[in-house]
């Protein structure tokens, strides 16, 4: 009596009992071309690097690779509205209301309120986006964006078969959990935010944290990771995932990408990464 164990490549991460894969040619092009490298981790600031490049790359594949042609329309059309939304709710909902809380004598933590003065509200307003941007930006345009992933993997990996995505409401359901999360670490972090010298570095790390578990999500979820398998896969390459992360949180201040193509680098960059990623179980 024999079994078959399937295995996942360690290029393209899908499951493949085959040797060597059929779904990939086993080594993934780079993004802007060049030579091919194998998928592998590399020294810690190295890979933060590699993970701040990707996001570079990510904004000109979008612009210029063939692959890319005819896809863009809707996920243009739906971060655009999605973007303008979030930057009005928070222009005329939320920044009111943090400077109202913040301008009032708090019964705890008040040292920490007087010490940033009358910039709370603003502090406060950025942690905001860093925590929640991303997922709330995922939850409302991330199923419009599934063509440009596949279409990352074809300019990386070449035309294959691949498994397709998840079903669609099962992704909702992944999303929205990761935004509850977010928000429910929210307070905390807006508190770590005020603290002297250290908090706003603590903040943009995990800001970029979040961006991370948020766009590393479509890649991932189409190989049939779980949340808590997506997660340990984060950690394993933690320095790239840290990287590509700060380099989307750096692209939500450049002017018309932030509007137009915010998700849609996320997830260029995000699948590019991943592809990159050392996917052997950690020893």
């Amino acid at each position: 009596m024999t079994t078959t164990t399937s295995h996942r490549c360690p290029c393209c991460g899908y499951l493949d009992d085959d040797q060597p894969c059929r779904r990939c040619p086993g080594i993934a092009r780079p993004l802007h071309g060049g030579p091919a490298r194998p998928a592998g981790r590399g020294l810690g600031l190295a890979d933060v690097y590699r993970g701040l490049r990707d996001v570079h790359q990510a904004v000109f594949s979008l612009l210029h690779g063939k692959e890319f042609i005819g896809l863009l329309r809707w996920p243009i059309a739906a971060n655009a509205i999605a973007f303008a939304a979030l930057v009005l709710v928070g222009w005329l909902v939320i920044a009111p209301w943090f400077t109202t809380l913040c301008g009032g004598t708090w019964w705890l933590f008040d040292g920490l309120r007087t010490s940033h003065g009358s910039s709370t509200a603003d502090l406060w307003l950025l942690s905001t986006w860093l925590l929640l941007g991303p997922p709330l930006l995922d939850v409302l345009t991330g199923s419009v964006h599934e063509p440009i992933r596949a279409a990352t993997e074809l300019r990386m990996l070449g035309p294959a078969n691949r498994p397709g995505a998840r079903e669609g409401l099962l992704r909702l359901r992944d999303r929205v959990r990761i935004l509850a999360f977010a928000a429910l670490a929210l307070p905390v972090v807006l508190l770590v935010s005020l603290l002297p010298w250290v908090g706003l570095p603590i903040v943009l790390v995990l800001g970029a944290a979040c961006a991370a578990i948020v766009w590393f999500e479509p890649p991932m979820a189409a190989r049939g990771h779980p949340l808590r398998a997506r997660l340990q896969l984060l950690w394993q390459n933690r320095w790239r995932a840290l990287g590509t992360g700060a380099g989307m949180q750096l692209a939500a201040a450049v002017p018309f990408v932030n509007l137009l193509a915010l998700a849609g680098v996320a997830t260029v960059a995000a699948t590019a990464s991943f592809l990159q990623f050392e996917k052997r179980p950690a020893a």
